[in-house]
């Protein structure tokens, strides 16, 4: 009887200590589970940054069709600034093959996350082979915009943000970034923007 006993106690032991190793399995899974759970969801939110701060920089913004960059005007400041990088730029750049005057382009925005939009068309003007263009965002919190290297900053009209920059090339999308502040932290865009004459 005691033999029996004895075994009963022993198997009853050895089932113990199984179920607590199952149960430490199963508990070093779940560990293992929200730790994924939580790497992916910073990665996602990680990749996600830029996109949410052009995001926000859009919300309430206008339609294109609501603002047109006529109805702004580049003022003095930001148009010598921008003709100032123009003749900086000229070492590195042919003049345009375009006669001297005020154009109306069309302007193509690529890049981001494609909420934000610009105005078009657009002025551009050129003087002695140089052009600088306006640029009006649909949104105010675009606080500086940099063409290789070179940085602008806007005047802020009714709730959008003005630019003049340096325009090198025409017909070919040309690199530039734009500065959101729509967020806790800045956000530096890149984008791409072609400059096309009207016909």
């Amino acid at each position: 009887m005691k033999k029996k006993y004895g075994v009963a106690v022993a198997m009853a032991a050895l089932a113990a200590v199984l179920a607590s190793g199952c149960g430490a399995k199963k508990a070093e899974s779940a560990a293992s589970s929200a730790e994924s759970t939580a790497a992916a969801a910073l990665s996602s939110a990680g990749e996600s940054a830029a996109s949410k701060g052009e995001s926000a920089a859009s919300e309430g913004e206008k339609k294109p069709a609501d603002f047109k960059a006529e109805d702004f005007k580049a003022g003095d400041d930001i148009t010598a600034q921008a003709e100032a990088a123009a003749q900086m730029l000229a070492e590195k750049h042919e003049k345009l093959t375009v006669a001297d005057g005020t154009y109306q382009v069309n302007v193509t925005l690529s890049g981001g996350s494609g909420r934000a939009k610009i105005a078009s068309p657009t002025e551009l003007t050129i003087k002695d082979g140089r052009a600088t263009a306006k640029i009006v965002w649909s949104s105010d919190k675009y606080d500086y915009m940099e063409v290789e290297g070179i940085r602008f900053t806007p005047e802020i009209q009714n709730g959008h943000s003005v630019f003049a920059v340096p325009v090198t090339e025409l017909d070919k999308p040309l690199a530039m970034v734009g500065d959101t502040t729509a967020m806790s932290t800045p956000h530096a865009i890149d984008y791409r923007l072609t400059f096309e004459l009207q016909k």
